[in-house]
């Protein structure tokens, strides 16, 4: 399940004021449990620093969505994200909505097809419940891709649970930094991305929009694996819950969106790190833990990275 709800939460930056956004933003009903809200001096997540004779870089492992109650944004996390100059994401302008409904058009639609085609008729009654807090049905969405349905899915359930992706990391900070003059840069594009989270095959959708349907009932307690984790910044249990579980449910996705893309952002890092002044950057922490984490492959090129210690 980690696997895929951590595609889902790569992709919902992309899905940022698409037209199929506010579906999976459906109201929150009144009764629903949110998580604890936790103490800012519990909040460490794990963050990086790389230096050099006249550059500072941070290194963030963001999370996409968050509970707006809670308190992540920490001192230790603010006065680093101050002193930058400039700012790295993955994507540089991911509340830019019309991007996002073209790049949703091109990736997640498909007129000529089917998207309850190979579903047996239980399947689609599961489809059909899952959907109905957003107002609509299989049948509604019959144009779109099985991933993408998938996604939507999974957004709304993570919804559900309280998290937004309003108050997420990425789009906290990057608010910050426009508010503040810094200069912002992404490591790739909109587009760029969507490419890598989209599975390759007919085939490959289906059996992710089955296994969306199998393991949501799972996501409360995945989901709060992870977060915990993320809080704590510990490396090691975000390094199980997401990239051995990744590695060992659908290594092509972890080689496609983990590995590929961590060996086209290490060489921009260093780039950077040829250059002066302090930077921050923050990019998903699935990206930095791990045997093939931009971190190792920083290191693999005598690059050091340290933890930064609260």
């Amino acid at each position: 399940m980690l696997s895929r709800l951590k595609t889902g939460l790569l992709a919902v930056t992309a899905l940022l004021g698409c037209g199929f956004a506010p579906m999976a933003h459906a109201e929150v009903p009144a009764t629903q449990v949110k998580p604890a809200q936790i103490r800012p001096a519990q909040i460490q997540p794990a963050m990086w620093v790389i230096k050099d004779a006249d550059s500072t870089l941070y290194l963030l492992g963001s999370i996409h969505v968050m509970t707006p109650e809670t308190p992540w944004l920490t001192p230790a996390i603010q006065s680093r994200f101050d002193s930058a100059q400039e700012v790295w994401f993955e994507i540089p302008d991911l509340d830019d909505k019309a991007t996002a409904g073209a790049i949703a058009q091109k990736y997640m639609f498909d007129p000529k097809g089917d998207m309850t085609s190979g579903l047996t008729p239980e399947e689609l009654a599961r489809v059909d419940d899952l959907l109905k807090p957003m107002g609509v049905n299989a049948a509604a969405l019959k144009a779109m891709r099985k991933w993408a349905v998938g996604l939507i899915i999974t957004m709304q359930e993570v919804n559900q649970l309280g998290y937004a992706t309003d108050t997420g990391v990425d789009v906290t900070l990057l608010k910050q930094a426009r508010e503040t003059g810094k200069g912002v840069h992404g490591f790739e594009t909109m587009d760029s991305q969507m490419q890598a989270l989209v599975p390759e095959t007919e085939a490959d959708e289906l059996t992710a929009l089955r296994a969306t349907l199998t393991d949501i009932e799972t996501m409360p307690q995945d989901l709060g694996d992870l977060f915990d984790a993320w809080k704590r910044g510990d490396t090691e249990a975000l390094t199980r819950l997401m990239i051995d579980k990744m590695q060992a449910e659908d290594p092509k996705s972890y080689q496609r969106l983990i590995v590929e893309r961590n060996a086209a952002w290490e060489p921009q890092i260093e780039q950077i790190l040829a250059g002066k002044g302090t930077v921050f950057i923050t990019v998903g922490a699935g990206h930095l833990v791990g045997p093939d984490s931009v971190i190792a492959m920083l290191k693999q090129h005598g690059i050091t990275a340290e933890r930064v210690a609260y």
